[in-house]
């Protein structure tokens, strides 16, 4: 038992070098060392859950909708504008967005039409030269609509 075991001990740095020289990955100048890894298959494994959950928010940020376009000009002043309204606290999320050279302020991520329409009578009376732009827009905030369906309590 003790000549195995030394034999063992013996033996063991002798097998750990004698890995050939083909798996390791060289690098030359044409070739990286990624190159020579080769290809290979990942196999995700989750739960019928998740993936149906990743495949339902799949484009969720390409949503097409309204917004309202209050400002275009230079940035100071498209900033000087965005905190202006901000400061009225009006309900809308603002966007600075480029239109080389310049940038404009628009307001809201509205889905239809109708409710974009809605919202530029309220704005209308507050800055009077407002529009309505077709366009990408953010995933709305169920929060908001939550509250807008709920009925008031007594």
């Amino acid at each position: 038992m003790l000549k195995q075991l030394f034999l063992g001990i013996l033996l063991l740095p002798i097998c750990t070098f004698a890995q050939s020289d083909a798996t390791k990955p060289t690098a030359t100048p044409n070739r990286t060392a990624a190159d020579s890894l080769g290809t290979g298959t990942v196999v995700f494994n989750a739960s019928p859950s998740v993936i149906a959950l990743e495949k339902n928010s799949r484009g969720l940020n390409n949503l097409q909708g309204y917004r309202i376009q209050i400002f275009f000009g230079p940035l100071d002043q498209a900033k000087a504008k965005r905190q202006e309204y901000i400061s009225k606290g009006l309900l809308h999320q603002a966007y600075l967005e480029q239109n080389v050279p310049d940038f404009s302020l628009r307001i809201g991520d509205f889905l239809t039409e109708s409710e974009a329409r809605q919202e530029l009578k309220n704005l209308r009376p507050i800055y009077p030269n407002a529009f309505l732009v077709k366009g990408h827009i953010e995933p709305p905030n169920l929060n908001y609509y939550i509250n807008a369906i709920k009925e008031p309590e007594n």
